[in-house]
């Protein structure tokens, strides 16, 4: 899983769609209100979720 912040300017979209293309059985998750930091709650919310994939 991938999770990006579409606002983010340390890590750009076009890095995450980049890595999405050469790993096509990634879900990518983009948080239309982030940016780069994990304490951003949309970002927050994208991590637990993937985390709790791995769980189940």
């Amino acid at each position: 899983m991938i999770v990006q912040g579409r606002y983010d300017v340390v890590c750009p979209m076009v890095s995450a769609w980049e890595l999405h293309q050469a790993w096509p059985e990634a879900e990518l998750i983009v948080v239309p209100d982030a940016g780069h930091s994990m304490a951003e709650p949309g970002i927050r919310s994208a991590l637990i979720e993937a985390t709790d994939k791995f769980l189940t």
